[in-house]
């Protein structure tokens, strides 16, 4: 089991890869604050990704979890957002293999109370290798996310690039 905070959903989904996180992981579970960001707000601003994701929550492979009180985690509360306490208080209660996140910070911060923590490029990765992914779909797949918006330095990219060429398919 693995839970996701909302900018691997986002992405994948502005990929048309969501199905991804199913083929990968069979079950992902989020925090509601997660669900409110992608689901509710989305749907608020017409971003057709969020419809995607209600739509894999309604399949019952994206489950909804509530999580009460970050007394504990509030020290990080100017670093992080709401969604990614929630992902890491969500953690702590379920004690999942491993834990979606983008955002630096919040990784670093995931990491430090024992989580294992990976991000959107590790799904994609992860489905190239299990040839969830064809070898002509992965760059163009990595390219597209960067158009989407998708922060990544230049030193990662070219070294992600060198990866899938050494990669043997």
């Amino acid at each position: 089991m693995i839970i996701s905070n909302s900018s691997p959903l986002i992405y994948l989904s502005k990929l048309d890869r969501l199905y991804l996180l199913k083929d990968l992981f069979k079950k992902i579970l989020i925090p509601n604050e997660v669900y409110e960001e992608v689901v509710v707000v989305g749907k608020q601003k017409n971003f057709y990704d969020s419809l995607k994701i209600e739509n894999a929550i309604r399949e019952g492979w994206i489950v909804i979890k509530e999580v009460n009180g970050f007394k504990e985690l509030e020290m990080f509360s100017s670093e992080i957002d709401l969604g990614e306490l929630a992902v890491i208080k969500l953690a702590k209660k379920e004690n999942p293999e491993l834990i979606l996140i983008d955002d630096a910070s919040a990784r670093v911060i995931a990491e430090s109370f024992g989580f294992k923590v990976r991000g959107t490029i590790y799904v994609l990765l992860s489905a190239y290798k299990r040839k969830l992914i064809k070898k002509t779909e992965i760059k163009d797949l990595i390219d597209n996310l960067v158009l989407t918006g998708f922060r990544i330095s230049q030193e990662f990219y070219i070294q992600i690039m060198k990866l899938l060429e050494d990669y043997k398919s």
